[in-house]
């Protein structure tokens, strides 16, 4: 079907699509963020990152160090989407960077809200807009990491059920 000229894309082909474009998407605000830590004084969320991550190192880590390993971490991740890299992996560390998104709710509430927990302030907001992330890193990175282990389930179903006679003899007579 072509419209002003151009042939329209199938509902189906822009649904297999989607995905792709939400994966870039977010692996280019991963990959931007972090290179802004890389920085100092350039991310908005340099105070609060480096203040959770040194309360959760127990202060194994300074500022600075906190700051680059956020850099290092939010990068890897950015590429690993971009380029679709090591999706397992990429998942594990997307996993971890949310929880850590999330801990200054709990950890550091006196920088995350005006009265908890009804009234987050801007950094607050800048944490639950995180929602957005996490669900849109679990719909790009979920269909990776799980296909292989669903598939592996059916396969050793599939060999399992096949192995009985009664099975066999049924498939043959088919």
């Amino acid at each position: 079907m072509l419209f002003r000229g151009r042939p329209m894309l199938a509902k189906a082909e822009l649904s297999l699509r989607s995905p792709v474009f939400l994966r870039l998407a977010l692996g280019l605000v991963y990959f931007h963020f972090g290179l802004l830590k890389f920085f100092p004084d350039l991310s908005p969320a340099e105070l609060i990152g480096t203040q959770t991550v040194m309360s959760v190192s127990l202060h194994w880590l300074d500022a600075h160090a906190a700051l680059i390993a956020l850099a290092i971490l939010e990068t890897a991740i950015g590429l690993s989407l971009i380029f679709n890299l090591l999706p397992r992996i990429t998942f594990m560390l997307f996993v971890l960077h949310m929880v850590g998104t999330f801990m200054p709710l709990f950890v550091l509430p006196e920088f995350t809200f005006k009265i908890a927990p009804f009234a987050p302030n801007m950094e607050g907001q800048y944490i639950f807009k995180n929602i957005v992330f996490l669900a849109a890193g679990w719909t790009v990175l979920y269909p990776h990491v799980f296909a292989r282990a669903s598939a592996g389930e059916e396969d050793e179903r599939e060999s399992s059920t096949a192995a009985t006679p009664q099975v066999a003899a049924q498939t043959a007579a088919v």
